[in-house]
């Protein structure tokens, strides 16, 4: 996903204020390295910020990490394996054995057009071209699109729950039998707009997508009613796809009920996806993606007890909200990943526009672009990382703990999820303290701060007697560094207890904008906003600080608080005390400075060719012929052997172009530096990554292109044995991206037996 300009949101903002909470565009800009060329399969944020699916997952994260070193018990509910954070709150670990409903609406465009957007009428399913699959050198050589010549119903019935592969089967195996889908596919329906009103960089992404699924939610209702449907009989066909309480909403622990929402919606569109491209709609097209629709209405909307925003499907009283899009020539790869997303798993590529080492090693990043290495890309993804099976409770595993000697651990293959033995050994390892350090608070010792994160909206509440007042301001020493153009500090009022909230303007803030952004260059200045109009009442005044799920700054800061009552200053909270007037949710009290301690451990997982990821031996690719053919790829191998992951919870992404060396969930390249091919630059490090296993084996020489010029990579003699007696054993600066710094803990894993068949089990040695 791209960054979307923001011309034009005033208004939108203006709606979305009355409901409480603002939406900013929510991708991340790109950050420039020199690689060649482009991939037609792209990378952008697909995995947009959703206040309740971004606070599920930090939660479950931490409680998993518990669940590790012992801190969490499994809990039991209704058949789900769950774990208890709180009185009323849980996590689900792991799922009853189930088949979820997927339901599955087919949606073509329409010749109405909006003049923000503009754009050319529909597409139509069926419109897109058929690639030239002749390969006689020609420059419209095409062994990279997925094509079939009817994308009718049955086709994606067939993808989605087929008896070969498909998404059912995916998922049955990926977790060992403990998991799949079922589902329906609508025939297709037609939208009134073209697909510019709703994939335009023009508009908000908001704008755009929450609008395509309400209308497709109302096109598919139009066109049951038409077929003759009662709404009776429309709300009981629904009813099947609500089975599920994704949120807990009434904290009882059971998941296992309905919450009147559509468990899990996917709206596919016809066209090409633009994160392939796009097209002939090119950057009009919708990039596939995973979100909420109208968040924002949370308290107003939603089923009866259940307000949590949302579009309701005709007066059915069935609402959607949580819901994935994809192409209509989208392989079961994209499917796959998006679905992945819909579970709560988060991409593990840097959707801050660099280039990590993961690449085809999971299906959160370029393993869901996999395939049979035939005539596409993407038809047949590979199967997730070990970290993401453990957060779904898919994920066979034996735990060491750090400084417990030498452990020896057998492991079968990660692709065989209901082997008897472990896919992978977890090393749990001493907590990460990190100390970063902000800035002075203005007066004193503390300093109020919104937080530093990704998906933020922290607030600081107070309510402010104004009975008496003639005229108001409340007034703040403030210092931040917050993105331009996406994160935004506000000041709101609400004059009905908190049910909706209206901005404050000053002379900080940009025309066309409700908050602060921008960056005060490490001083302290002042903020002032007028509070004249509600003299006379006793109103509620927060400070919010939102951001979205790209880049993050260091924030917003506040010292010294003092409200102005007819020219006179009436209180000064400096901070220095906790005040009990003050409400805090996310902002904290803090010195310039915050020192945490973070869970982190290697995953050790034995990696071969079983199952979905026998695509790792055929489907990687290389767009190696740009210049001559740019719609064909070059086909190589990721090698079999024992892949280690570093988990740090310490890092919220994978974003290595933000923090080079670290990550949340990074595998270690057993060969890190860059791939540089004469005068064209370099390979990607999603294909850098093809020897990164450790291995008792040498790994044979490689040739890739770039604009047709080859490069050779040498053969990679045997390396069994993983270390981390140095931070810097695997990591260079001369490809910071792709290179991890690990934790310099004493570890060794070292391969004892290896096969080379890929169902054979491998014996390694844990010492740390």
């Amino acid at each position: 996903m791209r960054r979307r300009v923001t011309a034009g949101l005033a208004s939108a903002a203006a709606a979305l204020l009355a409901a409480g909470v603002v939406t900013a565009p929510a991708t991340a800009a790109p950050v420039a390295e020199p690689t060649p060329g482009a991939d037609k399969a792209k990378h952008g944020k697909d995995n947009l910020p959703d206040p309740k699916a971004d606070q599920q997952r930090e939660i479950k994260k931490q409680a998993i990490s518990d669940l590790l070193s012992g801190k969490a018990k499994l809990q039991t509910r209704n058949g789900s394996k769950v774990i208890q954070v709180k009185d009323d709150l849980f996590v689900e670990y792991q799922q009853a054995p189930k088949t979820d409903p997927i339901f599955t609406m087919l949606v073509e465009f329409g010749d109405k057009t909006d003049p923000r957007t503009g754009g050319t009428a529909g597409p139509l399913h069926n419109q897109i071209p058929e690639p030239d699959r002749t390969w006689d050198g020609s420059s419209t050589d095409n062994n990279s699109t997925l094509w079939r010549s009817d994308f009718n119903r049955a086709h994606f019935q067939d993808m989605m729950f087929g008896p070969g592969e498909s998404m059912r089967d995916f998922y049955f195996k990926q977790s060992g039998g403990r998991y799949t889908v079922n589902g329906d596919v609508s025939d297709w329906v037609k939208v009134p707009f073209n697909e510019a009103r709703y994939g335009s960089p023009a508009i908000s992404e908001a704008d755009g997508y929450w609008n395509f699924v309400k209308d497709t939610a109302t096109a598919w209702y139009d066109a049951q009613k038409a077929a003759g449907k009662t709404p009776a009989q429309i709300k009981e066909y629904l009813a099947q796809f609500d089975v599920w309480d994704r949120y807990d909403f009434d904290g009882d622990g059971d998941f296992n009920e309905a919450d009147g929402y559509i468990d899990h919606f996917q709206a596919v569109h016809a066209g090409e996806g633009e994160e392939a491209g796009g097209g002939a709609q090119g950057e009009d097209a919708i990039w596939s993606h995973r979100w909420a629709a109208f968040p924002n209405l949370a308290g107003s909307a939603g089923p009866a007890g259940n307000l949590a925003g949302g579009v309701q499907i005709g007066d059915t009283g069935m609402w959607i909200r949580d819901y994935t899009t994809e192409p209509e020539n989208g392989g079961l790869g994209v499917f796959a990943h998006e679905y992945g997303h819909d579970l709560g798993l988060p991409d593990y590529y840097d959707t801050a526009g660099g280039d990590n080492g993961v690449g085809f090693w999971s299906l959160m990043a370029s393993g869901s672009w996999l395939s049979h290495g035939t005539d596409d890309i993407g038809s047949t993804p590979g199967y997730m990382d070990p970290f993401s099976k453990l957060f779904l409770g898919w994920l066979n595993y034996s735990t060491v703990e750090y400084g417990k000697g030498s452990t020896q651990v057998t492991l079968g293959p990660a692709g065989d999820s209901d082997g008897p033995k472990a896919q992978a050994v977890v090393v749990n390892l001493p907590p990460q303290t990190q100390t970063t350090s902000y800035n002075t608070p203005f007066a004193g010792s503390y300093e109020w701060w919104g937080g530093s994160a990704d998906d933020l909206n922290t607030t600081l509440t107070r309510t402010l007697d104004l009975s008496g007042s003639t005229s108001a301001s409340i007034t703040a020493k403030a210092w931040y560094d917050i993105e331009e153009d996406y994160d935004y500090l506000y000041a709101e009022v609400s004059t009905n207890g908190g049910a909706t909230w209206a901005p404050l303007s000053n002379s900080s803030i940009d025309a066309g904008e409700t908050g602060v952004d921008g960056s005060t260059s490490g001083n302290w200045v002042d903020l002032t906003y007028d509070l004249s109009a509600y003299a006379g009442q006793t109103v509620q005044f927060r400070y919010r600080y939102q951001t979205d799920g790209g880049v993050h700054l260091a924030g917003a800061f506040l010292d010294d608080i003092s409200l102005i009552s007819n020219g006179a200053v009436a209180w000064t909270d400096d901070a220095e005390t906790l005040a009990a007037e003050w409400t805090a949710k996310g902002f904290t009290r803090m010195t310039g400075s915050v020192t945490d301690s973070y869970p982190r451990f290697y995953i050790a997982e034995n990696r071969s060719y079983v199952g979905y990821d026998d695509t790792l031996r055929t489907g990687g690719y290389n767009f190696g012929f740009g210049n001559t053919r740019p719609d064909f790829v070059e086909r190589f191998a990721n090698h079999p052997g024992m892949l280690v992951w570093y988990v740090n919870l310490a890092y919220g992404d994978n974003n290595t172009s933000q923090h080079p060396g670290y990550g949340l969930n990074l595998p270690v390249d057993v060969r890190p530096d860059k791939i540089n091919v004469g005068g064209q630059g370099t390979i990607t490090n999603r294909r850098n990554g093809y020897d990164a296993t450790f291995s008792r084996y040498a790994k044979p020489a490689q040739t890739f292109h770039v604009n047709g010029v080859a490069v050779t990579v040498p053969e990679l003699e045997p390396n069994p044995v993983f270390s981390d007696k140095g931070i810097g054993k695997y990591w260079t600066a001369g490809n910071a991206w792709n290179s991890v710094k690990v934790a310099g803990s004493g570890t060794t894993i070292e391969i004892l037996e290896q096969g080379t068949n890929p169902t054979d089990d491998m014996v390694v040695k844990v010492t740390n």
